[in-house]
């Protein structure tokens, strides 16, 4: 038996006593803090949990707490300005209606230009709506206003704009020679000299002409205008769809008026695309081949028989490994992956000449290009499509197929590119040629093509002319005398860069619209009015404000294929869910809107300028000022011819509301759906919201189930601990008053 001393007691009652002392604080500590642990080791399970739970509710809080509220604010208040913008557009879409229907008087005609100049500015000062400082229908430039708000930065603002158009927005206008204005004094008394009536003052005639009108007036020049029409290259060989697309595109020089037009041809598999670009005799300028992963070549010749073409690429992503032998040569151009994008294999001749160079992308498709001498002879597209280059010189005919001549009477000849399929049908020809115009006493000979597919002419003796606003109202005013006739502008476009717009002849015009071409057209502006939208908010455009190049900042909203390149702002509003919270103003509102809005109210103020003049010669005939027969005879002239005048501007203003209608129609229609899109997104934002409430109450909850302790569980065992910490307080006491006479 082992002997038990009173040391070993008071040992082991002080162990005890510490014990529970700790076991006291430790439950002192809980019911101070309600919580089950203070620091990791009390309990490692209850600590891991939490701080897991912890991480999961820190989340949650941050998409319930921060960033759902701010995706509703930002898409409240992009809703309340869509609102607006549709209650605006609504009476505009209203005075459309009133004005088309409704005999108007002056008085409606400045209530009308009154409103109609406060709607404009009214819905693009929505437009501009901000959340936190951020526009919200500017995508991804939410640092940019939708439209120039100050005078300064607007008026030195300079952009070259590409605008995309289609054969759809050729439509018809009516422009009027000879205006008829208040005659002066002077214009009164000189009356009196001229022999009759028909010499005072030209009768006012309305003009007819096809006309496509840009975003912008007060363009600084038009720099080119292409047009693109779908050709069928489809063939027994080729499976599915393989048109092509031949594009014309016409380059001003803008000192001496003189254009060159060059083709591009463009054709698409589903893994690649091919783009063929001529100069303006038909030869080779470049190509391009492109992979499905975005990966290009660029092919240029340098003009000499030995050497090989020249490809470009982008070294950043691909680099070029290269392997010789005496009769071929093989490129291989690799990713960062070393996946090869594309080899390109050249062959040589006898003589060691470089004669053919095959291009092969990742996915097999093929473009082989045949030369000599410097010039391309014949390249086979991916689609199996063949262009031979100026295979022999060829005869310019005219619509109805016969030859054109030159002056002389001789048969004008071409240089030919004629695109075949693959099972070696002619898809099209393209003939290049020498088109002269004389103007001004000067013969200008501009580099022209004609099109032609299936003996179908699709082109034109295309010429772009620019004209100021005078020299277009001399225009007119010849046009009306019968001095021009509009025959000879039948294949003509006439760029009016102060009211921005283009005037396309009979014939193209035609043309255009039986082949549904795409149209695109590159203008320079400099200087815009406040409230004018920005460029880069609706066109591919760059922004050339600064004096340096370097400065410069290049927008692309399209593609390459002519797709709206969507800049969605996405909030991450729950785990493995984002919301897009912006609206475009491309998709609410055309930037055409505007210039409805500004073509309109210039027609009113054109009506009422009109019923102004018919105003003031009646009063001037009444006038004791003119009393002369000659000078009443002047002003009754003028009188008759300004009332002839007023009631073409009426007529006309009656028919441009007609036609406003239903583009306001659709405007509305636009701004329905975005409101309804927001709407939707919305709801989207409310089941989110709701669903991250609930998961917030429920791992709050089992964040606090697990941390947690009840007050009255600890409040029992603190009292049960105490106690028993009393109670071994009195035992130490009664076993160090012991001695060993208590044990005998």
């Amino acid at each position: 038996m082992m002997r038990i001393t009173n040391s070993m007691m008071l040992t082991n009652t002080k162990e005890n006593i510490n014990s529970n002392k700790v076991n006291v604080d430790r439950l002192n500590t809980q019911m101070s803090t309600q919580k089950k642990i203070t620091k990791p080791s009390d309990n490692p399970l209850i600590a891991i949990k939490s701080l897991r739970l912890s991480t999961t509710l820190s989340q949650i809080n941050q998409y319930y707490s921060n960033n759902i509220k701010d995706a509703d604010s930002w898409m409240d208040i992009t809703e309340t300005a869509l609102t607006n913008m549709k209650s605006i557009v609504n009476d505009a879409y209203r005075l459309c209606v009133n004005g088309a229907t409704d005999t108007l008087t002056n008085e409606d005609r400045n209530t009308i230009l009154t409103q109609l100049k406060s709607y404009s500015s009214q819905l693009y000062g929505e437009a501009n709506s901000d959340y936190a400082g951020r526009t919200v229908f500017s995508g991804y430039k939410t640092n940019e206003t939708v439209a120039f708000t100050d005078y300064s930065e607007a008026t030195t603002a300079k952009y070259e704009v590409t605008e995309r158009l289609s054969y759809t927005d050729i439509r018809e206008n009516n422009y009027y020679a000879n205006e008829v204005t208040t005659p002066g004094g002077n214009d009164v008394t000189a009356a009196i000299g001229l022999p009759n009536s028909a010499d005072y003052t030209k009768t006012p005639q309305q003009v007819t002409l096809k006309r496509v009108r840009l975003s912008y007036d007060a363009l600084k020049n038009i720099a080119n205008f292409t047009y693109s029409a779908c050709v069928d290259t489809s063939s027994s060989k080729v499976d599915g769809t393989t048109n092509g697309v031949a594009t014309i595109r016409t380059q001003v020089d803008k000192a001496t008026g003189v254009n060159a037009q060059v083709l591009e041809w463009k054709s698409q598999e589903k893994d690649s695309t091919f783009t063929y670009l001529t100069d303006s005799t038909g030869n080779m300028d470049q190509a391009g081949f492109e992979d499905l992963d975005g990966n290009k070549l660029t092919i240029k010749l340098d003009g000499t028989s030995a050497t090989k073409i020249d490809v470009s690429y982008d070294t950043t992503k691909l680099t070029k490994t290269s392997k010789k032998n005496n009769v071929s040569e093989t490129d291989t151009y690799t990713d960062g992956e070393g996946k090869v994008a594309f080899t390109v294999r050249y062959v040589k001749d006898a003589g060691g000449n470089y004669t053919s160079a095959t291009i092969k992308d990742s996915a097999g498709n093929t473009v082989t290009i045949k030369y000599d001498g410097g010039e391309v002879k014949t390249i086979e597209d991916a689609q199996g499509n063949t262009i031979e280059i100026k295979p022999q010189p060829g005869t310019l005919m005219d619509a109805e197929g016969n030859p054109v001549t030159d002056a002389g009477g001789n048969p004008i000849t071409t240089n030919n590119v004629v695109i075949k399929n693959a099972d070696g049908d002619v898809a099209m020809t393209a003939k290049f040629y020498d088109n002269e115009e004389t103007a001004g006493g000067a013969t200008l000979t501009h580099k022209a093509v004609q099109l032609y597919t299936e003996d179908k002419k699709l082109g034109t003796d295309l010429v772009v002319k620019n004209m100021t606003a005078t020299e277009f109202d001399q225009f007119l005013s010849d046009v009306a005398s019968g001095a021009v006739s509009l025959d000879d502008y039948q294949n003509t476009v006439i760029c009016l860069p102060d009211s921005g717009e283009m005037i396309i002849g009979s014939n193209l015009a035609a043309n255009l619209t039986s082949e549904h071409a795409d149209l695109q057209i590159t203008y320079n502006k400099e200087g815009f009015k406040v409230g004018e939208v920005r460029p880069e908010m609706y066109f591919n455009c760059v922004k050339q404000t600064e004096a340096s190049t370097d400065n410069w900042v290049k927008y692309t909203n399209y593609d390459a294929d002519g797709n709206w390149i969507y800049q969605n702002i996405d909030y991450a509003i729950s785990s493995n869910q984002e919301l897009t919270v912006n609206t475009q103003i491309k998709t609410v509102i055309d930037a055409d809107c505007y210039r409805d809005m500004a073509e309109m109210t210039e027609m009113v103020q054109k009506a009422i300028d009109a019923h102004t003049v018919v105003a003031n010669l009646e009063n001037m005939i009444s006038s004791t000022d003119y009393v002369s027969d000659k000078e009443q005879l002047y002003l009754k002239d003028a009188l008759a011819k300004a009332k002839k005048q007023a009631d073409y501007m009426d007529d006309n203003l009656q028919k441009l509301f007609g036609r406003q209608i239903s583009n306001f129609e659709k405007y509305l229609n636009d701004i329905n759906l975005a409101i309804t899109d927001v709407g939707s997104r919305g709801d989207q934002l409310a089941l989110a919201e709701n669903r991250m409430g609930n998961s917030k109450t429920t791992f709050t909850e089992l964040k606090s189930n697990n941390e947690d302790e009840e007050l009255s569980d600890v409040t029992i065992n603190y009292t049960a601990a105490y106690n028993a910490y009393q109670a071994s307080l009195q035992a130490a006491g009664k076993i160090d008053d012991m001695s060993l006479l208590d044990f005998l």
